[in-house]
Protein backbone atom coordinates (compact mmCIF):
# COMPACT_ATOMS: atom_id res chain seq x y z
CA UNK A 1 0.00 0.00 0.00
CA UNK A 2 1.49 3.32 -1.06
CA UNK A 3 -0.39 5.75 1.22
CA UNK A 4 1.09 6.47 4.63
CA UNK A 5 -1.32 5.69 7.46
CA UNK A 6 0.09 8.58 9.48
CA UNK A 7 -0.53 10.98 6.61
CA UNK A 8 -4.08 9.66 6.16
CA UNK A 9 -4.74 9.92 9.91
CA UNK A 10 -3.27 13.43 10.07
CA UNK A 11 -5.79 14.61 7.46
CA UNK A 12 -8.61 13.36 9.69
CA UNK A 13 -7.06 14.97 12.78
CA UNK A 14 -6.75 18.27 10.91
CA UNK A 15 -10.44 18.01 9.97
CA UNK A 16 -11.26 17.55 13.66
CA UNK A 17 -9.29 20.68 14.56
CA UNK A 18 -11.02 22.71 11.86
CA UNK A 19 -14.46 21.54 13.04
CA UNK A 20 -13.68 21.47 16.75
CA UNK A 21 -16.77 23.37 17.90
CA UNK A 22 -19.13 21.21 15.87
CA UNK A 23 -17.42 18.02 17.06
CA UNK A 24 -17.25 19.25 20.68
CA UNK A 25 -13.52 18.57 20.92
CA UNK A 26 -10.82 20.90 22.25
CA UNK A 27 -7.60 21.16 20.23
CA UNK A 28 -4.51 22.82 21.65
CA UNK A 29 -0.85 23.19 20.80
CA UNK A 30 1.77 22.49 23.45
CA UNK A 31 4.76 24.79 23.78
CA UNK A 32 6.89 22.23 21.91
CA UNK A 33 4.54 22.29 18.92
CA UNK A 34 2.67 19.03 19.53
CA UNK A 35 -1.03 19.14 18.65
CA UNK A 36 -3.27 17.63 21.33
CA UNK A 37 -6.96 17.02 20.62
CA UNK A 38 -9.06 16.51 23.74
CA UNK A 39 -11.97 14.28 22.78
CA UNK A 40 -13.35 13.56 26.23
CA UNK A 41 -11.16 14.65 29.14
CA UNK A 42 -12.45 18.21 29.44
CA UNK A 43 -14.29 18.17 26.13
CA UNK A 44 -17.77 16.71 25.75
CA UNK A 45 -16.94 14.87 22.55
CA UNK A 46 -19.56 13.81 20.01
CA UNK A 47 -20.83 10.88 18.00
CA UNK A 48 -19.11 12.16 14.86
CA UNK A 49 -15.98 12.81 16.89
CA UNK A 50 -16.02 9.18 18.02
CA UNK A 51 -16.39 8.05 14.44
CA UNK A 52 -13.37 10.10 13.35
CA UNK A 53 -11.32 9.06 16.40
CA UNK A 54 -11.98 5.40 15.51
CA UNK A 55 -10.94 6.03 11.93
CA UNK A 56 -7.66 7.56 13.14
CA UNK A 57 -7.07 4.49 15.32
CA UNK A 58 -7.38 2.39 12.14
CA UNK A 59 -4.80 4.45 10.28
CA UNK A 60 -7.31 6.46 8.26
CA UNK A 61 -7.55 3.86 5.48
CA UNK A 62 -10.96 2.38 6.30
CA UNK A 63 -14.63 3.26 6.56
CA UNK A 64 -16.24 3.94 9.94
CA UNK A 65 -19.89 4.82 10.48
CA UNK A 66 -22.56 4.95 13.15
CA UNK A 67 -25.98 3.42 12.65
CA UNK A 68 -28.95 1.80 14.35
CA UNK A 69 -29.31 -1.73 12.97
CA UNK A 70 -32.73 -2.19 11.43
CA UNK A 71 -32.75 -5.99 11.42
CA UNK A 72 -32.31 -6.54 15.15
CA UNK A 73 -34.61 -5.91 18.06
CA UNK A 74 -34.34 -5.30 21.77
CA UNK A 75 -31.10 -3.85 23.14
CA UNK A 76 -29.19 -4.30 19.87
CA UNK A 77 -31.42 -1.72 18.21
CA UNK A 78 -29.16 0.93 19.71
CA UNK A 79 -26.45 3.00 18.04
CA UNK A 80 -23.65 0.80 16.75
CA UNK A 81 -20.19 1.30 15.24
CA UNK A 82 -19.63 -0.07 11.75
CA UNK A 83 -16.09 -0.68 10.49
CA UNK A 84 -15.11 -1.78 6.99
CA UNK A 85 -11.58 -2.28 5.72
CA UNK A 86 -9.87 -3.61 2.61
CA UNK A 87 -6.59 -3.92 4.54
CA UNK A 88 -7.71 -5.97 7.57
CA UNK A 89 -4.40 -7.15 8.99
CA UNK A 90 -2.62 -3.82 8.57
CA UNK A 91 -5.34 -1.47 9.81
CA UNK A 92 -6.16 -3.56 12.89
CA UNK A 93 -2.92 -5.09 14.16
CA UNK A 94 -0.70 -2.52 12.48
CA UNK A 95 -2.54 0.55 13.79
CA UNK A 96 -5.70 0.02 15.85
CA UNK A 97 -4.19 -2.52 18.23
CA UNK A 98 -3.66 -1.01 21.67
CA UNK A 99 -0.06 -2.11 21.63
CA UNK A 100 1.64 0.79 23.35
CA UNK A 101 1.43 0.86 27.14
CA UNK A 102 2.64 4.30 28.23
CA UNK A 103 3.57 4.63 31.89
CA UNK A 104 6.04 7.44 32.48
CA UNK A 105 6.41 10.16 35.10
CA UNK A 106 3.10 9.18 36.67
CA UNK A 107 1.23 9.44 33.38
CA UNK A 108 -0.58 6.30 32.25
CA UNK A 109 -2.21 5.73 28.87
CA UNK A 110 -2.85 3.00 26.32
CA UNK A 111 -1.69 4.01 22.87
CA UNK A 112 -3.15 3.08 19.50
CA UNK A 113 -2.99 4.53 16.04
CA UNK A 114 -0.52 4.71 13.16
CA UNK A 115 2.20 6.34 15.24
CA UNK A 116 2.99 2.76 16.22
CA UNK A 117 4.41 2.21 12.74
CA UNK A 118 7.37 4.31 13.90
CA UNK A 119 7.62 2.98 17.46
CA UNK A 120 7.34 -0.70 16.44
CA UNK A 121 8.69 -0.45 12.91
CA UNK A 122 10.43 -3.84 13.18
CA UNK A 123 7.26 -5.62 14.26
CA UNK A 124 6.24 -8.77 12.41
CA UNK A 125 2.93 -7.24 11.30
CA UNK A 126 4.65 -4.73 9.02
CA UNK A 127 6.84 -7.46 7.53
CA UNK A 128 3.97 -9.77 6.64
CA UNK A 129 1.88 -6.91 5.23
CA UNK A 130 4.87 -5.38 3.42
CA UNK A 131 4.20 -2.00 4.98
CA UNK A 132 6.94 0.59 5.35
CA UNK A 133 6.21 3.92 7.02
CA UNK A 134 8.11 6.63 5.20
CA UNK A 135 6.53 9.79 6.61
CA UNK A 136 8.16 12.01 9.23
CA UNK A 137 4.89 12.59 11.13
CA UNK A 138 3.19 10.53 13.82
CA UNK A 139 -0.44 10.37 14.93
CA UNK A 140 -1.26 8.55 18.15
CA UNK A 141 -4.52 8.01 20.03
CA UNK A 142 -4.50 7.65 23.80
CA UNK A 143 -7.04 6.00 26.06
CA UNK A 144 -6.31 8.13 29.13
CA UNK A 145 -8.06 10.10 31.86
CA UNK A 146 -5.76 13.13 31.61
CA UNK A 147 -4.09 15.10 28.84
CA UNK A 148 -0.36 14.72 28.14
CA UNK A 149 2.05 17.57 28.86
CA UNK A 150 5.22 18.58 27.03
CA UNK A 151 7.32 15.89 28.73
CA UNK A 152 4.95 13.11 27.67
CA UNK A 153 4.73 14.49 24.15
CA UNK A 154 8.53 14.63 23.99
CA UNK A 155 8.74 11.00 25.13
CA UNK A 156 6.24 9.87 22.47
CA UNK A 157 7.97 11.89 19.76
CA UNK A 158 11.36 10.45 20.73
CA UNK A 159 10.01 6.89 20.68
CA UNK A 160 8.55 7.55 17.23
CA UNK A 161 11.73 9.34 16.08
CA UNK A 162 9.81 12.41 14.91
CA UNK A 163 9.93 16.06 15.88
CA UNK A 164 7.43 17.15 18.52
CA UNK A 165 5.88 19.62 16.07
CA UNK A 166 5.17 16.66 13.76
CA UNK A 167 3.27 14.77 16.46
CA UNK A 168 -0.50 14.76 16.89
CA UNK A 169 -2.12 13.18 19.96
CA UNK A 170 -5.83 12.46 20.31
CA UNK A 171 -7.10 11.65 23.83
CA UNK A 172 -10.33 10.05 25.02
CA UNK A 173 -11.00 8.42 28.42
CA UNK A 174 -12.75 5.05 28.56
CA UNK A 175 -15.54 6.80 30.51
CA UNK A 176 -16.52 9.13 27.66
CA UNK A 177 -18.72 9.01 24.58
CA UNK A 178 -15.75 8.96 22.20
CA UNK A 179 -14.08 6.32 24.36
CA UNK A 180 -17.19 4.12 24.20
CA UNK A 181 -17.36 4.46 20.43
CA UNK A 182 -13.72 3.78 19.67
CA UNK A 183 -13.59 0.67 21.87
CA UNK A 184 -16.80 -0.72 20.37
CA UNK A 185 -15.07 -0.20 17.02
CA UNK A 186 -12.52 -2.91 17.85
CA UNK A 187 -14.55 -6.06 17.09
CA UNK A 188 -12.63 -6.78 13.88
CA UNK A 189 -9.32 -6.20 15.64
CA UNK A 190 -10.05 -8.71 18.41
CA UNK A 191 -10.97 -11.43 15.92
CA UNK A 192 -7.89 -10.85 13.78
CA UNK A 193 -5.68 -10.75 16.87
CA UNK A 194 -7.11 -14.12 17.97
CA UNK A 195 -6.50 -15.59 14.51
CA UNK A 196 -2.90 -14.41 14.54
CA UNK A 197 -1.79 -14.90 18.15
CA UNK A 198 -3.86 -17.89 19.29
CA UNK A 199 -5.10 -19.82 16.26
CA UNK A 200 -1.87 -19.37 14.25
CA UNK A 201 -3.71 -18.41 11.08
CA UNK A 202 -2.13 -16.48 8.22
CA UNK A 203 -4.01 -13.18 8.56
CA UNK A 204 -2.71 -11.91 5.22
CA UNK A 205 -5.29 -14.28 3.70
CA UNK A 206 -8.07 -12.02 5.03
CA UNK A 207 -8.94 -9.92 2.01
CA UNK A 208 -11.80 -7.81 3.36
CA UNK A 209 -13.49 -7.44 6.73
CA UNK A 210 -16.49 -5.68 8.24
CA UNK A 211 -17.85 -5.49 11.76
CA UNK A 212 -20.57 -3.92 13.86
CA UNK A 213 -20.87 -3.54 17.64
CA UNK A 214 -23.32 -1.65 19.85
CA UNK A 215 -21.95 1.54 21.35
CA UNK A 216 -21.54 1.04 25.06
CA UNK A 217 -23.62 3.25 27.38
CA UNK A 218 -21.33 5.92 28.84
CA UNK A 219 -20.48 5.22 32.47
CA UNK A 220 -18.62 7.84 34.55
CA UNK A 221 -16.95 5.08 36.57
CA UNK A 222 -13.76 4.20 34.64
CA UNK A 223 -13.61 0.61 35.88
CA UNK A 224 -17.25 -0.09 35.04
CA UNK A 225 -16.79 1.67 31.69
CA UNK A 226 -13.87 -0.64 30.87
CA UNK A 227 -16.02 -3.65 31.69
CA UNK A 228 -18.97 -2.51 29.61
CA UNK A 229 -16.90 -1.58 26.55
CA UNK A 230 -15.23 -4.98 26.46
CA UNK A 231 -18.49 -6.83 27.11
CA UNK A 232 -20.00 -5.00 24.14
CA UNK A 233 -17.62 -6.88 21.85
CA UNK A 234 -17.56 -10.20 23.73
CA UNK A 235 -21.36 -10.48 23.95
CA UNK A 236 -22.55 -8.17 21.16
CA UNK A 237 -19.88 -7.74 18.48
CA UNK A 238 -20.33 -9.16 14.98
CA UNK A 239 -17.53 -9.61 12.46
CA UNK A 240 -17.46 -10.66 8.80
CA UNK A 241 -14.20 -11.96 7.32
CA UNK A 242 -13.68 -12.62 3.61
CA UNK A 243 -10.78 -15.04 3.32
CA UNK A 244 -8.79 -16.57 0.46
CA UNK A 245 -7.34 -19.69 2.16
CA UNK A 246 -4.33 -21.64 1.03
CA UNK A 247 -5.00 -24.59 -1.27
CA UNK A 248 -6.78 -27.36 0.58
CA UNK A 249 -7.22 -25.30 3.75
CA UNK A 250 -10.62 -25.67 5.42
CA UNK A 251 -11.88 -22.60 7.25
CA UNK A 252 -14.53 -24.44 9.27
CA UNK A 253 -12.14 -25.14 12.16
CA UNK A 254 -10.98 -21.51 12.19
CA UNK A 255 -14.55 -20.25 12.33
CA UNK A 256 -15.50 -22.74 15.05
CA UNK A 257 -12.72 -21.56 17.37
CA UNK A 258 -12.99 -17.85 16.62
CA UNK A 259 -15.97 -16.38 18.53
CA UNK A 260 -15.72 -15.41 22.19
CA UNK A 261 -18.08 -18.26 23.12
CA UNK A 262 -15.36 -20.74 22.08
CA UNK A 263 -13.38 -19.74 25.18
CA UNK A 264 -13.65 -21.88 28.31
CA UNK A 265 -14.05 -18.64 30.26
CA UNK A 266 -17.06 -17.50 28.24
CA UNK A 267 -20.03 -16.43 30.35
CA UNK A 268 -18.17 -14.35 32.87
CA UNK A 269 -18.21 -10.59 32.49
CA UNK A 270 -15.04 -8.69 31.71
CA UNK A 271 -14.97 -7.26 35.23
CA UNK A 272 -15.20 -10.73 36.79
CA UNK A 273 -12.30 -11.95 34.66
CA UNK A 274 -10.37 -8.75 35.34
CA UNK A 275 -10.69 -9.26 39.10
CA UNK A 276 -9.61 -12.91 38.77
CA UNK A 277 -6.48 -11.69 36.96
CA UNK A 278 -5.61 -9.35 39.84
CA UNK A 279 -6.73 -6.35 37.77
CA UNK A 280 -3.89 -7.00 35.34
CA UNK A 281 -5.29 -6.76 31.81
CA UNK A 282 -2.32 -8.65 30.39
CA UNK A 283 -2.95 -11.69 32.64
CA UNK A 284 -6.52 -12.18 31.42
CA UNK A 285 -7.43 -15.14 29.14
CA UNK A 286 -6.61 -13.93 25.63
CA UNK A 287 -9.07 -16.15 23.81
CA UNK A 288 -12.09 -14.43 25.37
CA UNK A 289 -11.32 -11.23 23.45
CA UNK A 290 -13.19 -11.88 20.22
CA UNK A 291 -16.48 -10.91 18.58
CA UNK A 292 -19.62 -12.67 19.80
CA UNK A 293 -20.71 -13.68 16.33
CA UNK A 294 -18.55 -14.55 13.32
CA UNK A 295 -19.21 -15.07 9.63
CA UNK A 296 -16.33 -16.39 7.53
CA UNK A 297 -16.62 -16.41 3.74
CA UNK A 298 -14.30 -18.84 1.97
CA UNK A 299 -13.68 -16.94 -1.25
CA UNK A 300 -12.18 -20.00 -2.96
CA UNK A 301 -15.02 -22.47 -2.39
CA UNK A 302 -17.82 -19.97 -1.82
CA UNK A 303 -18.69 -21.58 1.51
CA UNK A 304 -19.82 -19.46 4.43
CA UNK A 305 -19.40 -20.42 8.09
CA UNK A 306 -21.58 -18.78 10.75
CA UNK A 307 -20.55 -19.27 14.38
CA UNK A 308 -21.19 -17.71 17.77
CA UNK A 309 -24.22 -15.70 18.85
CA UNK A 310 -25.35 -12.38 20.29
CA UNK A 311 -25.95 -12.79 24.02
CA UNK A 312 -28.68 -10.23 24.76
CA UNK A 313 -29.17 -11.24 28.37
CA UNK A 314 -25.52 -10.84 29.30
CA UNK A 315 -25.40 -7.53 27.43
CA UNK A 316 -28.39 -6.28 29.40
CA UNK A 317 -26.76 -7.32 32.65
CA UNK A 318 -23.46 -5.65 31.75
CA UNK A 319 -25.12 -2.48 30.48
CA UNK A 320 -27.33 -2.32 33.59
CA UNK A 321 -30.49 -2.11 31.53
CA UNK A 322 -33.69 -1.25 33.41
CA UNK A 323 -36.61 -2.02 31.16
CA UNK A 324 -39.71 0.15 31.47
CA UNK A 325 -42.70 -1.13 29.58
CA UNK A 326 -45.67 1.18 29.21
CA UNK A 327 -48.77 -0.54 27.91
CA UNK A 328 -52.24 0.92 27.79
Amino acid sequence: MSESMNVAAKKIADEMVQNAEKLKVIPSTLSNGTCVIDCGVNAKGSIKGGELFTKVCLGGICDVGISIPGDLSDIMAMPAVKVKTDFPALTTLGSQKAGWKININGYYAIGSGPGQTHKFKDSEIYKITNYVEESDIAVITLEADTLPNEDIAQYIADECDVKTENLTILVAPTASLVGSIQISGRALETGIYKMHEILDFDITKITYAAGITPITPVDPDSLKAMGKTNDAIIFGGRAYYYIEPAEGENLEELATNLPSSASEKYGQSFIELFEEAGRDFYKMPKDIFAPAQIIVNDMVTGQMFHTGYIDLERLKESFEVKEIINKK
